[in-house]
């Protein structure tokens, strides 16, 4: 037995080996593709937290500042000249691992790549205050790194005790979807971390194939050996199905952010949905403990594009093989942040790996260098790319929820309570409906290059059309959105937080709207709807009991009047946690003589919807608030038993109508019984 264990610890060590020459060959990638901002912060991250002095970036000004990183001078590539013994050192490091997780190191690494560092501790060692001041120290050396260097710099603090224990969960610092895909994110640590310093994990150095009691016995005999100081964060296991199911709408939702990446990461989860193991960090170690010197380091990035694109080539149909590519490839270069160029060199190792990729799948030079231009593609035709991108999202998500609810009954729950306004999104950007307000298909578009935004109306299409220029005049290539109704423009405008900071909105005035009227429907709109970032924040960190939204009776879109100002009527109505505004549109205020009604209205899932209702055909005035009410009524949005009038003497006879049309319409409408993704 003696013997087999001796042989088991020799191939321990050998991996041990392995793992560590392939992290110093992905830190030489790093510094070949890493800007100066990003190297300064890369080099002096693990430094600064190794001290507390007032001279350095980092200092907190309290003596029971917690500081110090274990085993830090075994890491060869730090800048020596900045490591000198005489500045400060803990005798008690609280660091027990710093891990950088993502594409560093990799030819998915760009100009706007961010650093995401997992922070190890022992919470034994590292609790109550001491903890808090350590926060303290981890958010100013983040601002430090963005001030100083314009590069993001995150630090998520990992307790090594629930870790390991498989709770990932309850790791401090893990965002949402993280805490809903444990698993999977353990396998994105395992496939992509480099080791800047600190103590190693212990999975990557065992052997390939080792089960889960196996590693249970290694991993407390490696954690507590002097030599090797290895820290357990967990074992990889294969996730179960009800954790795909959430880690696809979570990534669904998250994509809007970027959805070249969403598609790869969807992509991934499809293979092992339909596939099953092995998890793509079990192949990465794989070809790392096999690997000849000559051949490190393995890139992880690269391996997951071909595991993906080979599964696509299999699975997908041509069109979504190509969106996956076409991904892949903009990924690599770097020109997904909005305009954002990041020019390789002709003989750049990146362009010599895409020069391979594109003779694999068959695709000309032209090809690649139209997706080397991304960013300079007119708005809509990036548009119409980012449209198509979420499209698929949606396809792809549908076939993972359509398999794992057929192959496993039992075992996941698409009305997870935590996953019902999640599912209702992607429900309802599936569906298509027409009151839907279209979001831009990837918030990355707000980072455009376009400094001048221009809103026209086309008499002939009976248009207004929203235009992004970065020079020169509107035209179709500058065209990125176009409209009905005013309303339904401003809604737009609000709902993608557009224009940009820095960027100026012009408006071409015409008989029926001024300038001032549009800005003041906007201004409204902006007042009374968060954005989606903080829809989410409340939907996820829960809300009061009993809040209620708002209903806005405005004047609104008309030949004589704008939209109100805040001394206008309005109304409570309980409609979950969508808010309504209808803006009435008057031909004539004084005499209340409506001719159409806009509303515009936020779901609980952060969806927004403009329609609007014309009554200009309908000569009494009883039934034009009728028609209104009754709007409100057919789709669920009012529920008048709770709502409470607040109007000015020009609109009370309005709003007072509405509400008791409201309340009798109400009770000749039987309750339907709605489920959690009505508002």
């Amino acid at each position: 037995m003696k013997s087999a264990d001796d042989a088991a610890l020799l191939g321990i060590q050998t991996n041990i080996a392995a793992q560590a020459a392939d992290n110093e060959a992905r830190i030489r990638e790093l510094r070949r593709y890493a800007t100066e901002g990003f190297t300064a912060v890369f080099d002096l991250a693990p430094l600064l937290l190794n001290i507390n002095d007032p001279s350095m970036p980092g200092f907190v000004r309290d003596e029971e500042t917690p500081f110090g990183v274990r085993l830090i001078e075994r890491q060869w590539w730090l800048p020596r000249e900045r490591h000198s013994p005489s500045l400060p050192r803990s005798d008690n490091p609280v660091v027990e691992s710093l891990l950088l997780i993502g594409s560093s190191g990799s030819v998915g690494h760009t100009a706007s790549s961010d650093l995401d560092y997992w922070v190890c501790y022992e919470p034994e060692r590292l609790n109550g205050r001491p903890l808090a001041l350590f926060r303290q120290k981890l958010a100013a050396i983040s601002q430090w790194a963005w001030w100083e260097h314009g590069t993001e710099a995150n630090f998520y603090l990992i307790d090594l005790r629930e870790a390991s224990a498989g709770r990932i969960s309850s790791l401090e610092g893990a965002r949402s979807e993280d805490a809903a895909a444990p698993g999977l994110l353990l396998e994105e640590l395992y496939r992509t971390a480099l080791i800047v310093a600190g103590r190693p994990p212990v999975w990557p150095v065992m052997p390939p194939n080792m089960g889960l009691e196996e590693y249970r016995v290694w991993s407390a005999a490696l954690c507590a050996d002097n030599e090797h100081q290895c820290i357990d964060l967990g074992f990889p296991a294969f996730p179960e199905p009800q954790e795909f199911l959430a880690a696809a709408l979570w990534l669904a939702r998250k994509s809007e952010a970027d959805p070249f990446k969403g598609i790869m990461k969807m992509v991934a989860m499809l293979k092992y949905v339909e596939s099953g193991p092995p998890l793509l960090c079990d192949t990465i170690k794989l070809a790392i403990l096999k690997a000849a010197p000559e051949e490190l380091p393995i890139d992880p990035y690269l391996m997951t594009i071909d595991a993906i694109t080979e599964y696509g080539a299999l699975s997908l149909p041509p069109d979504q093989l190509e969106l996956l590519r076409a991904s892949a490839v903009i990924k690599i270069l770097g020109n997904s942040r909005g305009g954002q160029l990041f020019v390789l060199p002709r003989q750049s190792p990146k362009r010599k790996i895409l020069k391979e990729k594109a003779l694999r799948w068959g695709w000309d030079d032209s090809r690649l260098e139209k997706l080397d231009d991304y960013g300079r593609w007119p708005e809509r035709e990036r548009l119409h790319l980012g449209e198509e991108l979420l499209a698929m999202l949606s396809s792809v998500y549908g076939r993972i929820a359509d398999h794992l609810i057929s192959n496993f009954p039992g075992e996941v729950n698409p009305q997870d309570r935590e996953l019902a306004p999640l599912a209702a999104r992607l429900l309802a950007r599936r569906s298509g409906l027409d009151s839907t307000v279209e979001p831009l298909p990837s918030s990355l578009h707000s980072l455009t290059v376009a400094s001048r935004f221009i809103i026209t109306y086309n008499d002939e299409n009976r248009a207004w059309r929203l235009h992004a220029l970065a020079g020169g005049s509107p035209d179709e290539n500058s065209l990125i959105y176009a409209a009905g109704r005013a309303l339904r423009l401003a809604a737009w405008l609000v709902h993608n937080q557009a224009p940009p900071p820095g960027a100026s909105l012009e408006f071409v005035e015409t008989e029926s709207l001024t300038a001032s009227d549009f800005q003041k429907a906007v201004a409204t709109l902006k007042k009374y709807f968060p954005t989606r970032e903080e829809i989410f924040t409340e939907m996820h960190q829960g809300s009061p009991d009993g809040e209620v939204a708002h209903l806005w009776l405005a004047a609104g879109e008309g030949a004589h009047q704008g939209p109100a100002d805040d001394e206008d009527a309005h109304l409570w109505s309980a409609a979950g946690k969508g808010e309504i505004l209808v803006f009435l549109n008057f031909e004539n205020p004084l005499e209340e003589r409506l001719v159409s009604a806009d509303y515009v209205l936020r779901t609980g899932w952060g969806e927004m919807r403009h329609f609007y209702v014309d009554v200009s055909d309908v000569a009494e005035k009883r039934e034009q608030y009728r028609r209104i009410a009754w709007s409100l009524l057919r789709e669920g949005y009012a529920r008048p038993e709770k709502t409470v009038f607040k109007a000015p003497p020009r609109m009370r006879g309005a709003a007072k109508s509405i509400r008791s049309l409201l309340a009798a319409q109400k009770r000749q409408k039987p309750d339907a019984n709605k489920s959690r993704i009505d508002i």
